[in-house]
């Protein structure tokens, strides 16, 4: 009877040993089983006992801390209770989870912790699909499946998310075409190949509503959101198509200004490389007639795009054509007088900047004009130069001369006579020294501190007798600087 007594006792120890290797637990230590043992025929608190018995410390830890990341996981299940913010439930489904799966699958979950598991699992996956966040609801699904079993509650929500499913993978072909259609080269083709996914959203948008009709659940918070997402989208193309149209307007603007903007080549005839009055006048003509033919350009397109191209858009640009046109023809009245040009020194092109026609990419605060530049070579002493600004009434716009080297400018509101005023009649210099920055000279204020819209600098001797700079009008050159 003994025998039988201790031979029954050994075969319960191989079926538990057994038990414990094939399903993922395979440890020879007999209080290692007899934990399993507790914890799926009892619940896991009954595992605590055995398992602190084994002598390993390392294992003793890892089998303690399942019991550890059960009790986390069953915490965040009980923190939903009486709970209705989906944000808090999402999270605390998102905690459990993580929680559960990183227990050994050999120690399995009681029934009522599968049970309330799943139930917040599928509210969750509800949630998820009502917000349009398939792939989040589906891999908690899955998740959820995969550790608390075919419950009632995922078996009922098993429909929706495939239902969901199916439409996500529709609105994802279309947004794939989409970007397909922005990523074309012209934009003839990119306009062309954003109305053929417009078209095929419309024909998409019938199939969506009849998978939703046919899967019995179109009134579900999930599948409604999908369906609604989905119909959303042929409206957010319509808007990426209407975007290549005020890309295509701001590179006529933007074609304006750099056309205003535009350096002659090679330098003057006049002397030390200055450019006369006569070569001022005909860049200055070329510019404008070159203004026309860009205009004639936006008219031209206007006319192939009558339905995206509103007349308040072309009034915009015209504006902005006429607004450089009438600062080409001041620049014609400043230089009339060729003998008080010429003893003015040389002249920075474009011969008028200001912030009408803004260096692209800057804006509010750190807003600056495109540059007028000037250089010279073969310079033996100081040279002067002068140019203009336009800066409307009232703007605290900075004027800022800035070299590639560190030699000495002055800025001054009168013609200086290339110089010969300056000591004579006591010009003021302008330039704000204590504002410096490297080898950028401000002149703070300069609308105020200018009389009118010329502006007239001195660039001293350097260590070369080459130097090169720009002129810029700033919004506010110290916050561009900070």
């Amino acid at each position: 009877m003994r025998k039988l007594k201790v031979l029954a006792l050994a075969l319960v120890a191989v079926l538990i040993a057994a038990c414990a290797s094939n399903s993922g637990i395979s440890d020879k230590d007999p209080a290692v089983g007899r934990g399993v043992s507790a914890w799926n025929s009892r619940n896991p608190a009954a595992a605590k006992a055995y398992w602190a018995e084994i002598k390993d410390s390392a294992k003793q830890k890892k089998f303690l801390n399942y019991i550890t990341l059960y009790n986390a996981g069953l915490d965040s299940l009980n923190s939903t209770d009486g709970v209705k913010n989906e944000t808090k439930l999402i999270a605390a489904s998102k905690t459990a989870i993580a929680k559960f799966n990183q227990i050994d699958p050999a120690l399995k979950l009681p029934a009522s912790t599968c049970a309330k598991g799943a139930k917040l699992a599928a509210t969750c996956v509800d949630s998820l699909l009502a917000q349009e966040r398939v792939n989040e609801a589906v891999s908690m699904y899955n998740d959820a499946l995969k550790l608390y079993g075919k419950h009632q509650a995922l078996t009922e929500i098993e429909k929706e998310v495939n239902t969901c499913k199916s439409i996500a993978a529709k609105k994802a072909s279309i947004l794939a075409q989409a970007e397909k259609a922005g990523n074309m080269d012209s934009f003839e083709a990119k306009v062309a190949a954003y109305d053929q996914v417009i078209e095929n959203c419309a024909k998409e948008e019938a199939n969506v509503d009849a998978i939703a009709k046919n899967s019995g659940l179109a009134a579900t918070p999930g599948v409604a959101g999908c369906v609604k997402g989905f119909k959303k989208v042929r409206q957010d193309i319509k808007i990426q198509k209407e975007g290549c149209y005020r890309d295509k307007i701001y590179e006529f603007k933007e074609r304006f200004g750099e056309e205003f903007a535009r350096q002659p080549t090679g330098t003057g005839s006049g002397k030390n490389g200055a450019y006369t009055n006569t070569e001022i006048l005909a860049h200055y003509k070329s510019v404008g007639e070159n203004l026309d033919k860009i205009y004639a350009e936006l008219l031209d397109f206007a006319a192939k795009h009558p339905n995206d191209v509103s007349q308040s858009v072309i009034n915009d640009v015209k504006a902005q054509k006429m607004d450089l046109t009438a600062k080409i023809n001041q620049v014609n009245r400043e230089i009339a007088n060729e003998r008080e040009i010429a003893s003015r020194g040389k002249t920075v092109m474009p011969l008028m900047i200001g912030l009408f026609n803004p260096q692209p990419g800057t804006s509010a605060e750190g807003k600056k004009s495109r540059p007028a530049k000037f250089s010279a070579t073969g310079a033996k002493s100081n040279e002067y130069w002068w140019g203009m600004v336009s800066i409307p009434k009232g703007q605290m716009n900075d004027l800022v001369i800035t070299l590639k080297d560190n030699r000495t400018v002055r800025v001054f509101n009168e013609n200086t006579k290339s110089g010969k005023r300056i000591d004579k009649d006591g010009l003021k210099d302008l330039v704000s020294r204590s504002s410096r920055v490297g080898n950028s000279w401000p002149v703070l204020n300069a609308g105020s501190q200018l009389k009118g819209s010329n502006y007239f600098f001195e660039v001293q001797k350097g260590k070369t007798e080459s130097y090169s700079g720009e002129v810029v009008v700033y919004s506010s050159f110290i916050t561009r600087m900070r």
